[in-house]
């Protein structure tokens, strides 16, 4: 690999600004049909790209769907969980729609009595730990999930990158450069893959923070971004926020340096004060003072978002807000 380039992006600091830019550049240096862009959405990908740049479908998607088109765009197991469930009763999966491109869209679903084996196992091949040291409930799932595969030649999402990695020398198209955005969230097993292809590249670009790992359920580590060998002159901080001010980047900093294992990030923040305020007269449970307070806001003039760490924890407060005929949305939902 020529040159690999870790970018990390603090809460608010233009990192798809920043990508932007560096993709037009490499789009000038080498022509867009030398250029590779992916992200954990399609959506996302394509907003990297930024518009008017002459990138064809096959050079701007996710990880995944780039190895699936590679691939020949084989059938998905994922999509025939009705014949799965019908043949094995006891490892019933409960799935929704899935696509190559939006992977990730929808929430982690336990429901079914194989869900929580089915788990493990992608999430165990996704950190590449040995098979011999499987748990065996994991192992016999295994034997049945892989059999029945290749009964219905079919691939789950966890083969796409495996047969990626196994047969594709080179990432699909030939590019010179890649760009890998939420590197933080990738896994061991798509950081290899990354590093495979870019053997092939004169430069690599992965972008993210490990301070905001999220997948960490579908096997993503931040020790894997962390201990990729690069030199500190590869390593480079955005170093302003043009979201988080000076208040909420005092407890914000505060909170994540007990983290021991990450990169240091000194970044400031925007020209604003700001307001942190911690409240004990509601929780999510009871969340009547939390409206309250958020009412007080909004008569300001002000808009409000609530965030919890698992949906169901916003049940109460909705059924708050109806109750109360306060208008409420997700912006980001469709």
């Amino acid at each position: 690999m020529e040159r690999i380039d870790l970018v990390f992006g603090p809460p608010g600091c233009g990192k798809t600004t920043y990508l932007s830019r560096q993709i037009e550049r490499a789009v000038r240096a080498y022509g867009p049909e030398n250029v590779m862009v992916a992200s954990f959405t399609r959506a996302a990908a394509a907003e990297l790209a930024g518009r008017g740049l002459p990138l064809g479908k096959h050079q701007v998607g996710t990880l995944h769907s780039h190895c699936y088109r590679a691939l020949g765009n084989p059938l998905i197991a994922e999509r025939y969980l009705d014949d799965w469930n019908r043949e094995h009763p006891q490892y019933r999966l409960t799935g929704e729609a899935v696509d190559p491109d939006d992977p990730l869209v929808t929430e982690q679903r336990a429901d079914g009595p194989g869900d929580e084996v089915y788990n493990r196992y992608q999430v165990l091949r996704a950190r590449m730990v040995p098979r011999d040291l499987w748990p065996e409930t994991v192992q016999a799932f295994a034997r049945r999930w892989e059999a029945w595969k290749r009964e219905t030649g079919t691939l789950d999402f966890t083969d796409l990158i495996e047969f990626a990695l196994q047969d594709l020398e080179v990432a699909p198209g030939r590019p010179a450069v890649g760009f890998f955005d939420e590197a933080q969230d990738f896994t061991p097993l798509e950081l290899a893959l990354v590093r495979k292809w870019g053997e092939n590249m004169d430069r690599v670009v992965l972008a993210g923070d490990d301070d905001q790992t999220i997948y960490a359920f579908k096997g993503a580590t931040p020790d894997a971004l962390l201990s990729l060998p690069v030199e500190d002159d590869q390593r480079h901080v955005l170093s302003k926020s043009y979201r988080v001010p000076r208040r909420v980047q005092a407890v914000a900093e505060a909170w994540i340096r007990q983290v021991r294992r990450r990169q240091p990030k000194e970044y400031l923040p925007r020209d604003a004060t700001g307001e942190v305020s911690f409240s004990r007269a509601g929780n999510w449970r009871k969340p009547e003072a939390l409206v309250e307070q958020a009412m007080r806001y909004v008569e300001a003039g002000k808009t409000v978002m609530f965030l919890a760490a698992c949906s169901y924890m916003l049940e109460p407060l909705k059924q708050v807000l109806k109750r109360q005929g306060i208008p409420f949305h997700n912006p980001y939902r469709r």
